[in-house]
């Protein structure tokens, strides 16, 4: 299959973040962020609530002055699917004296802020979204977390980004800090903080995105039936460990996605 039209994805919501006891981060530091990732030369597709819309759009214009490359899809975050289905049963059992018998780190995001796993579990249905109704004209989709680059701007700004012909068009890609993924006990990987793939970018053919996105949420839902809970890629990391042959991973260290596919110079 020739797929040669890949669209980046990316979100912004307002998830009271600043205002945490840990992990605190400020939105203005989010925003500093996206200047790296909106500055590629690259079909962008940006979803995000009000708040943040004039800001984006105005970072985003400086890059793509006629915004041709670009959509912002405005929407509240209680819109989402993953809200609508999923917080309530989140949230109760992050209160449950059930869950907090279990819990090994109680402090960190995905233990303790519901908010903040129905953002990550959005990912893939955003992503699907996006190739659903081809806001952009795309068949291989790419997820990034809008602060995913960290470092000087000048690095990314206005390199066309990516060359398809390095992307396996055939399997989702994923970056991960080791060969493979190896678990002992999916219900103590789920609750530890060791993880294999890395959430910040992946790339999935769009013809892909379906099965790929209801297989993620079924095991989601497996687990949170049996009383667990874990960031966003703890359930992919159970997904290549079922499945290891249907994906391809990349060993690399954080944040290190841009490099394995710009056009050679």
């Amino acid at each position: 299959m020739d797929l040669s039209k890949p669209v980046i994805v990316t979100s912004l919501f307002d998830i009271d973040r600043p205002n945490w006891s840990n992990f605190k981060m400020s939105y203005h530091t989010y925003t500093s962020w996206s200047k790296n990732l909106l500055s590629i030369d690259s079909p962008i597709i940006i979803f995000t609530e009000e708040k943040f819309f004039k800001q984006l759009f105005d970072i985003r214009k400086e890059f793509d002055p006629n915004m041709e490359q670009t959509k912002i899809i405005v929407k509240d975050k209680k819109e989402l699917e993953l809200y609508k289905s999923h917080y309530k049963r989140v949230k109760d059992l992050m209160e449950s004296k059930e869950f907090a018998n279990i819990v090994q780190f109680n402090d960190v995001p995905e233990m303790c802020q519901p908010w903040y796993n129905i953002i990550m579990y959005s990912k893939l249905p955003l992503m699907y979204e996006a190739y659903l109704n081809q806001y952009i004209e795309n068949d291989i989709v790419i997820w990034k977390d809008i602060a995913v680059y960290r470092e000087d701007y000048k690095k990314y700004k206005n390199t066309k980004w990516p060359d398809a012909s390095k992307i396996d068009n055939t399997k989702p890609t994923f970056f991960s800090h080791h060969d493979k993924v190896s678990i002992h006990s999916d219900n103590s990987h789920l609750l530890s903080q060791m993880r294999f793939l890395q959430g910040g970018c992946y790339i999935i053919p769009g013809h892909l995105l379906n099965p790929l996105t209801k297989t993620y949420i079924g095991t989601v839902d497996e687990f949170l039936g049996k009383g667990y809970i874990g960031s966003d890629e703890k359930y992919l990391d159970i997904l290549v460990k079922r499945n290891p042959d249907n994906f391809n991973l990349i060993k690399c260290g954080w944040r290190e996605y841009f490099d394995y596919f710009t056009y050679d110079s």
